[in-house]
């Protein structure tokens, strides 16, 4: 039989959306190579919009390459996008895409890219992306370069890596071109710039560690030192450790690393592997929140000798820490704090000592603490013991110890529930068969309590749901039983939070959870009740699926008398995927105002679309809509998926509800709105433009955007640009422009951007520009002269899409010599977002607004200068000369910041000691005057505190040892104090000591000591932790000698930290007889009995 164009859509009529494609897809199958399809394809060609859409899918399904490509260039924007995704999945030569780009719109190409790149094809891509970059510039074909072949991304990568935005996809594509351009970089600039290149490429990097982790292991080791490790290179650490742990872990522990150290269990798995010197190593780098974590992926039998070797003799372990130690080193532990009177004399600090001896040691005290005369004293007591027994790891100490809960029964709540909250954490499988009553007997107490709080509940719950898990994965029913039994008991007497309740539980566990709460769940059913039921289907998500029984209740609970109720169980009952079509039609068969469910409508909309001949235009009275009331359901944007007379019939209720008289304003305005979504109503919603109601006619001309061809109403919307209803045209606009045609586009812009309202000229300006119409930059560059402030700044923010030509670098230049707020606008574009070719010339136009002669200009080029020091010279001079000359006040302090971190950037400290001697010429002048104080002075203070405000480096320490003895000649003391401390090198051995006889020379009176000796405590705690345990104590035994001051100064920030050991005492003592008496009060003053 042939398959005619009528006898096909009368077969489509009846079927919901699923199943017309399926029945499309068939015919095109069938079809395939007999001249039958030709006819077909002409008939619905020569049809309405829907009949088209038709035409092109049963062509790609049939393979008609020829169809496709002609569709592509139909004026429907759907169906042109149909087409082109169509063609770019099919095998067409590369000619056929290039004849129609310039015929596209950005959107329409923007669908092509992506059907071309799904199809991996590197050759075609090589011979699209020059056409597309010719046309349409860097970023467009930027997005087409990770699916090029090899040889192009090695080529054009560095032509276009300021318009890379997917850098993740070069790096998992092309893992060793992105490797080789990274490390191209980094040859080429200074370290100090690294942080800028690893921050832009992080994320391709961590994609290339898959398959190269050595390459990018030699990377971390060569930028880390500069540069902190980016976050989204945190993932790939755990990979690189794998592959070679010890050179990860000697970048993680270098004293010269920048930036958090990555926090991840698979990391330290991967470490594991290190002898126990290394683990120290990078323990003692871990952040304390960290290193519990850290000491459970290390076997028991190693954490004490780690723990031994980060915290050294301290005795203020986190209870984190010492929860993962084994039971003789907490045991040890805890004698040593007993024999410390502090410990031994303080009755709350004794009885935490006494958890970590042995249970045989330790259980009397710990029993009686729990029948302490006050409530917090009994409830901490519960809580120590519940740690002790876990600590044994032995069932029956954990049997003793629930055994003892059963005094709990008639204590108050507090009490309970942290002694629930406790055990709820003791790890399953210290549970035993044997105990089962017991822990019965624990929940039943606590879910019994008259005064029982939601957080003993919790508590109950987790337990109960620890004894399932156990149950379940030890094959112990025993177990499942009592936790069933738990569960029940508690929804018994109160609503029960079971948010979450499915991620907790093994696979199958959810039948025992559902079989425990099932008589509970019936009875409430029977009487309409179904606060537990909603809880439970929503805490187990997918699991609740294939739970019969329960899904039968939620058919029940439908019949609630709640209306939210019914609202829940319908959405919970929906949600099974395999049963959802055959439900809604049972829910739409029993109420058609259910269709004002969310759920609902959405499934009737996108899936079952042949319920909405039930529902448009027919009565929907029930138990959601009383009778007479008027009811459009808000379908979701998907009309595309209808039938054309379903799209008739909801186009006429729409209508009819938009022109009503009786109808409130808001609700005509949302029905014009929806209006626009519709297929064909372009015609409709142009009759609202012009309604004496505002927001009818503002949600007309917003909604013209999103109908069949925006491009097509572009015009209609450019009529109203000068009106008042400019604030709502001109914003549509931009996503018209998305769909017309570049050349177009121009065409009906171009006279907009010398004329109308600035806000319209704005808009005409940047779209012209990001849409890349033909002769844009003669336009823009001939709207310059006359234009308003804010379209010069349009003017010179649309330049960075044609700095290829001459004429948007004439108006760059021109920009520069405006006011403040239009120059300013130069400095928008950051240096990695302007190409590599143009950077020196970009950078000159910074340079020319931070030497403006206008202060409030100068002061923003200022602030954005040192951004582009790599690519322009003589700026040294230019901010030199603005921190010296007393007579500007204006823009010194902008000068000095970009000063300092001029001379970071560029490693360079020659610049700040010009800056420091130039000040120094005028350091005494305008001395105690009225309105200034020594300005020279002042200046070489802010220096020096900008200096110090930076992050510890080789740069800063560079910085500060070429300030200081300038400013010690010169007598400026306390400066020069601070900067020779800045400037000790740590972590270097030997130039550590020398750095610090340094600061022992300026400090040379018992001020300047003092001040060192503080800011020396300061500085050496920050890098205590990357420095090798002995060393503190080698420098302070040499500086006892040499400097006592500074020697106290050193053990007063390492004494602690390494928990006071003799050494450190013996040397404190040695202070404390000191003839010098400043140096014997300042080591009186430090307390060894503190760490």
């Amino acid at each position: 039989m042939t398959i005619t164009a009528n006898r096909l859509l009368r077969s489509l009529d009846p079927l919901p959306h699923g199943s017309r494609q399926r029945l499309l897809a068939g015919t095109a199958r069938e079809l395939v190579g007999t001249p039958a399809l030709d006819g077909l394809l002409r008939e619905l060609s020569g049809g309405d919009r829907f009949s088209r859409g038709l035409a092109v899918r049963i062509a790609h399904v049939a393979g008609h390459g020829e169809f496709v490509v002609r569709a592509a260039t139909w004026p429907e924007t759907e169906v042109a996008r149909h087409a082109l995704a169509s063609a770019g999945r099919l095998d067409l030569p590369t000619t056929v895409f290039l004849d129609l780009l310039p015929h596209l719109s950005t959107d329409l190409r923007r669908t092509l890219y992506r059907a071309v790149r799904r199809r991996n094809r590197g050759r075609q891509v090589d011979e699209l992306l020059p056409v597309v970059r010719a046309a349409y510039g860097d970023v467009e074909a930027a997005g087409l370069l990770a699916s090029c072949t090899t040889e192009t991304v090695r080529a054009l990568l560095p032509e276009l890596e300021h318009a890379v935005r997917n850098w993740t996809a070069l790096g998992r594509r092309h893992p060793e071109v992105l490797l080789d351009f990274v490390g191209a970089e980094l040859d080429g600039s200074a370290p100090t710039w690294w942080s800028d290149v690893w921050g832009r490429v992080a994320g391709g990097v961590a994609a290339a560690a898959a398959t190269h982790p050595e390459r990018v292991l030699g990377l971390v080791e060569r930028v880390l030192p500069h540069a902190p490790l980016p976050w989204a290179l945190h993932p790939a650490a755990a990979r690189l450790a794998r592959h070679d742990p010890r050179r990860l872990a000697a970048v993680l522990v270098d004293p010269r690393r920048t930036g958090p150290v990555p926090a991840r269990p698979a990391l330290w798995r991967a470490l594991a592997a290190l002898p126990d010197a290394d683990l120290v190593a990078v323990g003692r780098v871990l952040p304390e929140r960290d290193q519990g974590t850290f000491l459970r992926t290390l076997p028991p039998s190693r954490r004490a000798a780690v723990v031994a070797g980060v915290y050294g003799d301290r005795l203020d372990l986190p209870a984190g820490v010492l929860d993962q130690l084994p039971a003789p080193a907490r045991a040890e532990f805890g004698r040593r704090l007993l024999d410390r009177p502090a410990v031994a004399d303080d009755p709350v600090r004794r009885l935490a000592a006494t958890a970590l001896l042995p249970w045989a040691q330790a259980r009397d005290a710990l029993l009686a603490a729990t029948r302490r005369a006050t409530a917090d004293d009994r409830a901490t007591g519960h809580e120590l013991c519940v740690r002790a027994a876990v600590a044994t790891r032995d069932p029956a100490v954990l049997a003793e110890v629930v055994a003892n809960f059963a005094r709990l029964a008639n204590d108050q709540d507090p009490v309970r529930s942290r002694a629930l909250a406790a055990f709820a954490e003791v790890p399953s499988w210290l549970f035993r068969v044997a105990d089962v009553d017991a822990y019965g007997k624990l929940m039943a107490d606590a879910a019994d309590a008259r005064d029982a709080s939601w957080q003993t509940r919790y508590a109950v719950r987790g337990l109960a749901q620890a004894l399932i898990r156990e149950g379940v994965v030890a094959r112990r029913p025993e177990l499942v039983d009592a936790g069933r039994t738990g569960l029940a008991r508690i929804a018994e007497q109160a609503a029960i939070g079971l948010h979450g309740i499915g991620r907790a539980l093994p696979r199958g566990a959810e039948h025992e959870v559902f079989a425990a709460l099932e008589p509970r769940l019936s009875q409430d059913a029977r009487r309409g009740e179904f606060d537990l039921l909603l809880p439970l289907a929503t805490g187990l998500g997918r699991r609740a699926w294939d739970l019969p029984r329960l899904q039968e209740l939620l058919d029940r609970a439908r019949s609630a008398k709640s209306d939210r109720v019914v609202t829940a169980a319908i959405g919970l009952w929906l949600a099974p995927p395999r049963t959802r079509d055959d439900r809604v039609r049972r829910v739409l068969a029993d109420d058609r105002s259910t269709i004002t469910v969310d759920v609902v409508r959405e499934v009737v909309a996108r899936r079952c679309t042949d319920l909405l001949d039930l529902v448009i235009g027919k009565p929907l009275h029930g138990r959601f809509l009383k009778r007479g009331v008027r009811y459009v359901p808000p379908f979701p944007d998907c009309a595309e998926r209808w039938l054309p007379r379903q799209v008739d019939a909801y186009r006429d209720q729409l209508l009819d509800c938009a022109t009503s008289a009786r109808v409130p304003v808001f609700e005509r305005a949302s029905a014009v709105a929806r209006l626009g979504r519709l297929p064909g109503s372009v015609a409709e919603v142009r009759g609202f433009t012009t309604d004496p109601d505002v927001p009818v006619a503002e949600a007309a001309l917003a909604t013209l955007a999103w109908t069949d061809d925006p491009a097509d109403v572009l015009p209609d919307l450019l009529e109203h640009v000068g009106t008042d209803r400019a604030r709502v045209a001109v914003y549509a606009l931009s996503r018209c422009a998305r769909f017309t045609s570049p050349r177009r586009l121009g065409e009906l812009l171009a006279p907009l951007v010398t004329g109308g309202k600035v806000t319209t000229r704005k808009e005409a300006v940047r779209l012209l520009a990001q849409h890349r119409a033909p002769g844009a930059v003669a336009v823009l560059a001939g709207a310059w002269d006359g234009a308003h402030r804010d379209v010069r700044r349009a003017l010179v923010s649309a330049t960075r899409w044609f700095l290829d030509d001459d004429t948007a670098w004439d108006l760059l230049t021109r920009a520069t010599a405006e006011q403040c707020e239009v120059a300013a606008e130069v400095l928008e574009q950051p240096p990695a977002a302007v190409p590599r070719r143009h950077r020196v010339g970009y950078g000159e136009l910074v340079l020319a607004v931070a030497a403006s002669a206008d202060p409030d200009t100068a002061r923003r080029g200022l602030a954005a200068l040192p951004a582009w020091l790599r690519w322009v010279e003589g700026t040294a001079d230019l901010l030199v000369g603005l921190v010296v000359d007393l007579d500007n006040t204006a823009t010194w302090e902008f000068a000095l910041s970009a000063l300092v971190r001029a001379a970071r950037a560029q490693a360079d400290p020659e610049p700040l000691r010009r800056a420091v001697t130039g000040l120094l010429a005028v350091a005494d002048r305008y001395d105690a005057e009225t309105d200034r104080d020594l300005p020279g002075r002042r200046r070489i203070e802010a220096l020096v505190r900008q200096v110090a405000g930076q992050a510890d480096s080789a740069g800063r320490r560079a910085e500060a040892g070429a300030l200081g003895p300038v400013l010690a000649a010169a007598g400026h003391h306390p400066a020069a104090v601070r900067l020779a401390v800045l400037a000790v090198p740590w972590g270097e051995p030997g130039a550590d000591l020398a750095g610090l006889r340094d600061v022992a020379r300026v400090a040379d009176r018992p001020a300047l000591r003092r001040q060192a000796s503080e800011e020396l405590a300061v500085a050496l705690s920050g890098v205590l932790d990357r420095l090798p345990p002995d060393r503190p104590h080698e420098l302070a035994g040499v500086l006892a000698v040499e400097c006592p001051a500074l020697a106290v100064a050193v053990a007063t920030a390492a004494g602690p930290a390494a928990g006071w050991p003799a050494r450190w005492r013996e040397l404190v003592r040695g202070l404390r007889r000191h003839d010098d008496p400043d140096v014997r009060d300042a080591a009186l003053a430090v307390r060894t009995d503190q760490t």
